[in-house]
């Protein structure tokens, strides 16, 4: 009986590669996507059509004769042999020229909707909305436990701290996510204290950013009542949905930035404004302190008693009313400046505690966001506004259709 050796995994993979290497050269046509040349002058590609994938390789020499390298979604015709990278055990092709026949399928999509929609006006700058300056909210539309939701909440939270923020999660890749997508701005929109709206995703190709270039979220965006921040992929990338936004942000982290100010600046701003506002009170009235003993001592004044006294009922009148003058100007400054601390002060998480919320920890001190945190049986600790309650959870009810999103601070 004979005894079966078996092959390594290094000599199956040469066996594979010597055979594909028979196959000899070959001319394969598809669309071009996730073209990047690397610092060693390398290209790495992906070659695919309607049905498959396949990886493109070409090398440094061949680069070079090639001139013009064709751009993200062009259709080309791509001469090459196949060949095995061992280290994944993947197979791809080793190109030694490339070259365009037309568009692919999504870029050419792409600019047929975007004349279209420009044509309509969606993209016009005159009917872009600035952003309110202190929103009494921020609305986030994109996928949850992302790193681009992570980014957003700490870029807000870092400089606003007491800034309310609501969460619409939705699907941002695959199929589904327009939809998805439009629903949240919906749930956003609707919201009666969201003053901006941030939506968006992380970087990735054409296709992974593609759910941001479909017809029903941008017109979702246009159409959204809030004013709208795209913060789509990373600096270099773009989307239709950044050309009908409000304002459109560089990364997810910018977005952050671009819809709260500095909390710490605008307290220091209110300070040194009625700081001024103080000065200015002081100087005005000094000022007609001094202009009334000047006419005091003026020496028309110095003559019979009765033109004396008729002077001094007149400067006694304008007295009183720089007095009355002076006094609603301060009293209106105080308003405003009562103002401007009342809604600093409802931005306060110990001010939504106050008016009957409550924040549930865990004995580990986690705090509960969704069900899934505590199945029943679980011990809670509730902070309420003047203590702690203890209890344990008894059993769970989904959020109902209609009912308002929750909110964190």
């Amino acid at each position: 009986m004979e005894t079966e050796i078996p092959l390594s995994v290094t000599a199956i993979t040469q066996r594979i590669k010597l055979t594909l290497n028979d196959v000899g050269p070959l001319l394969v046509a598809g669309e071009l996507s996730q073209v990047k040349v690397v610092a060693s002058g390398h290209l790495y590609a992906t070659l695919k059509d309607e049905g498959a994938v396949l990886s493109l390789v070409m090398w440094r020499s061949s680069v070079a004769r090639m001139g013009k390298i064709p751009a993200e979604g062009a259709r080309v015709v791509v001469r090459g042999s196949l060949d095995v990278y061992p280290p994944r055990g993947s197979y791809q092709i080793i190109a030694s020229r490339i070259t365009e026949a037309g568009q692919g399928d999504l870029a050419a999509r792409l600019e047929a909707l975007k004349a279209k929609l420009a044509a309509e006006g969606l993209f016009a700058e005159e009917r872009k909305r600035p952003l309110p300056m202190l929103p009494r909210a921020v609305g986030l539309a994109t996928a949850a436990g992302s790193a681009a939701l992570a980014d957003m909440l700490h870029s807000i939270r870092e400089r606003f701290p007491a800034m309310a923020i609501v969460v619409a999660p939705c699907l941002v890749q695959g199929r589904g996510a327009a939809a998805s997508i439009v629903a949240a701005l919906d749930r956003l929109a609707a919201h009666p204290e969201i003053d901006v709206i941030v939506c968006g995703r992380g970087g990735g190709s054409l296709e992974d950013l593609w759910a941001f270039n479909e017809e029903p979220v941008v017109r979702a965006i246009a159409a959204c009542p809030t004013p709208v921040v795209s913060a789509v992929g990373h600096e270099v990338d773009w989307t239709l949905a950044d050309l009908a936004a409000d304002l459109r942000a560089k990364t997810p982290t910018s977005a952050g930035e671009l819809v709260v100010p500095v909390q710490a600046e605008l307290m220091a701003q209110l300070a040194d404004d009625r700081l001024r506002l103080d000065q200015a009170m002081s100087g005005l009235m000094a000022d007609a302190r001094g202009r009334l003993a000047a006419l005091a001592a003026h020496r028309a004044l110095a003559g019979p008693a009765y033109q004396v006294q008729i002077r001094q009922q007149r400067l006694d009148e304008l007295s009183g009313r720089l007095q009355a003058a002076g006094a609603r100007r301060m009293a209106d400054a105080q308003a405003r400046l009562g103002q401007a601390a009342a809604r600093l002060d409802a931005l306060s998480p110990l001010a939504v505690i106050g008016r009957g919320f409550s924040v549930l920890l865990t004995p580990e001190r986690k705090v509960i966001r969704r069900m899934a945190d505590a199945p029943p049986g679980t011990q809670l600790e509730a902070r309420v506004a003047d203590g702690w309650v203890f209890a344990e959870a008894v059993g769970l009810r989904p959020q109902r259709l209609g009912e308002p999103e929750d909110v964190y601070g």
